[in-house]
């Protein structure tokens, strides 16, 4: 994925299951736990109830506090769906689980009483934790009475089967509800200390942009400086018209937060109506992202209409090793797709710094593996970047003599979850095929589709547009609809056909983009995760040492 910590999203982000199979299962597992800590419980030192109370125990404990709150966080909580909160209240009974299971290992009732309290505590901490992560730091003051309200219920039934009669004094009681409070406040204390950190580099929330992710908002970042970026067109006319745009502008950073979601609105737009079209990612990193999802519209108005020539030349390829190009003469113009299994991003500038951008579209086909691709970026004026150019100089030259031939082509647009496109392109004997997917990176049910097809076709490109538009479905993702893309290959080559093919270039009205301000909102990210984690783990020994000792 990307060369920042703002992809670790894509690792922390997942589906949750749906309600119809999570209320089962919070049913089914009260039994299961409920059992499982009975005969955990009966080999302790402690007095375990009957066996036929068994299952009233486990309704009161295990199953009526969880279902208690997973209603109740969404009903509380604005916009809190309820399948999330049920997730939270099954991680909570296993955690209540666990705890029972090691309440049958303490010694005596000394440290029994503080196990269960630290169980209590850590529910509690973890409702307060998940809420601010997923609703914001803002809402503090209600997540910590929402919170509070599972413990409570747990507390209840502790003191009702028995907890006041353990021979403890009223201060032991007041320590130990003090120290419910003093941890939730510490809690809070720390996260908005993470966040005041986090905004002090990005005048960006911390949590607002976690929660927007999790929920997939579309929202604008208050980031970036005034750009007008160019926006190339490549139009290929067989009597039906496909248009490819290919925006120097990242897809980025993630989901609906600035441009994330670019690369599907650009193809929405495309195919409305009777058009066809798709997205076509150049060379550039992070830093050219968008700061407002909403502009995208001016990178449509920008998207133009080249008048085509019927005459291009032979794909050329060459493999430097580090980076290999494949490229095409238009007239005097030029279409280069470029790939090093390496590197993830290249600075703008790094291969286009002395080009007419009219004369040239630059096309990375980002087709490195969907879940572990590379997280390298070239950086401009590097010795790795001059040595790059001078590797594409090389190919250019070799390029500029290429004779035209008569071009024939033939395309086919998938409108999926996952939008594809297949492109088929005949030249003076040469047959290619061109596959793109609208994801990061490419799964391996694609590389082998085509694989499949290198017989066929003289040569076989693959892309993908490094769409960073939903963390929920490609921070998962490991196979594509090959199904769909396999008919529409045939669908392109039985559509092959004297085409004319063209391309121009047009500048964008005043727009954001992210460019410097991106590495405050990556530091940010790696405060967010960091400092975090460390904070818990540190909340977590310091409650330890305060409760048993």
């Amino acid at each position: 994925m990307g060369a920042d910590n703002v992809d670790v999203f894509q690792r922390l982000v997942f589906s949750v299951p749906p309600l119809k199979l999570q209320v089962p299962a919070l049913i089914g597992l009260s039994v299961v736990y409920s059992l499982v800590s009975y005969a955990a419980l009966s080999m302790s030192i402690f007095v375990v109830p009957a066996p036929e109370s068994v299952l009233p125990v486990a309704a009161l404990l295990f199953l009526l506090p969880f279902l208690f709150a997973g209603e109740l966080f969404h009903r509380l909580l604005p916009s809190y769906p309820r399948s999330w909160s049920f997730f939270l209240a099954l991680a909570n009974q296993f955690v209540f689980f666990v705890y029972a299971l090691v309440l049958s290992g303490a010694n005596d009732v000394g440290n029994a009483w503080s196990i269960v309290w630290l169980l209590f505590i850590t529910i509690y901490l973890i409702n307060i934790l998940a809420l601010v992560v997923s609703t914001g730091i803002d809402r503090y003051k209600r997540i910590l009475l929402v919170s509070l309200a599972e413990p409570a219920a747990l507390i209840a039934a502790f003191y009702a089967f028995g907890g006041a009669d353990l021979g403890f004094s009223t201060y032991r009681h007041v320590f130990a509800f003090a120290s419910l409070l003093i941890a939730a406040g510490f809690l809070v204390s720390v996260l908005a200390l993470v966040d005041y950190l986090i905004r002090s580099n990005t005048d960006v929330s911390a949590f607002a942009l976690t929660s927007g992710i999790l929920r997939n908002d579309r929202e604008s970042l208050d980031l970036g400086v005034e750009a007008e970026p160019a926006v190339e067109t490549l139009a290929i006319d067989n009597g039906d018209r496909l248009t490819l745009a290919a925006p120097w502008v990242h897809p980025g950073p993630l989901g609906g937060f600035g441009g994330g979601q670019l690369s599907g609105n650009v193809i929405d737009a495309l195919n409305g109506g009777d058009g066809h079209g798709f997205f076509l990612h150049v060379p550039c990193t992070h830093k050219e992202d968008l700061s407002n999802p909403s502009d995208a519209e001016k990178i449509l108005d920008a998207v133009g209409d080249p008048e085509g020539a019927d005459r291009a030349s032979r794909l050329v390829h060459e493999d430097y090793g580090e980076i290999e190009f494949y490229g095409r003469r238009i007239g005097d113009k030029e279409v280069v797709f470029l790939h090093s299994e390496g590197i993830d991003d290249y600075d703008t500038g790094v291969f286009t710094r002395d080009v007419d951008g009219s004369e040239l579209l630059l096309v990375d086909l980002h087709k490195h593996d969907i879940q572990d691709g590379p997280t390298k970026e070239v950086q401009y004026g590097s010795s790795e970047a001059d040595r790059l150019k001078r590797r594409f100089d090389d190919f250019r030259e070799r390029l500029a003599e290429e004779p035209l031939h008569e071009y024939a082509a033939g395309f086919e647009v998938v409108r999926d979850d996952r939008d594809m496109i297949a492109i088929a392109e005949s030249v003076d004997g040469q047959d290619v095929l061109t596959m793109g997917i609208d994801t990061n990176g490419v799964t391996p049910d694609i590389r082998e589709l085509a694989a499949g097809y290198r017989g066929e076709f003289d040569e076989v490109l693959v892309f993908s547009t490094d769409t960073h538009a939903s963390v929920h479905e490609l921070a998962n993702k490991t196979r594509s609809n090959v199904e769909a893309l396999d008919a529409a290959v045939q669908r392109a080559i039985d559509d092959v056909s004297p085409a004319t093919i063209g391309l121009e270039s047009e500048k964008t009205e005043p727009l954001k983009l992210l460019k410097n301000d991106y590495n405050g909102l990556v530091f940010s990210v790696n405060i967010l995760i960091r400092l975090t984690v460390i904070a818990l783990l540190a909340l977590y020994v310091l409650l330890v040492l305060w409760l048993f000792f």
